[in-house]
């Protein structure tokens, strides 16, 4: 079993802590980005699930960012962006 002093826990604490709270979840763009797809959609008439098909994610992956709930990777936002057609910049605006 590894050891760890208590000081260098206190430390390792300390420093992820810090991560974490340097790079805040921004829910108003979350939520943005999430209408956004869903307005494109809509538009493309497009199901969650055809979207989802397109994107090669599963259909949870595709409610959770309409509905503001996830942060979903860069990768994930090119291939929506793609499968609808529209730039990053329109699903973030």
């Amino acid at each position: 079993m590894y050891y760890m002093s208590y000081t260098m826990q206190n430390i390792l604490s300390e420093i992820l802590l810090d991560m974490a709270t340097k790079n805040p979840r921004n829910d108003k763009l979350i939520k943005t980005f999430g209408q956004n797809v869903r307005k494109y959609r809509i538009t493309k008439n497009l199901t969650m699930i055809q979207l989802a098909g397109l994107c090669d994610v599963e259909y949870g992956a595709i409610s959770t960012i309409e509905r503001g709930i996830v942060n979903c990777s860069i990768s994930t936002a090119h291939t929506i962006a793609k499968a609808l057609e529209v730039t990053l910049d329109q699903l973030f605006e």
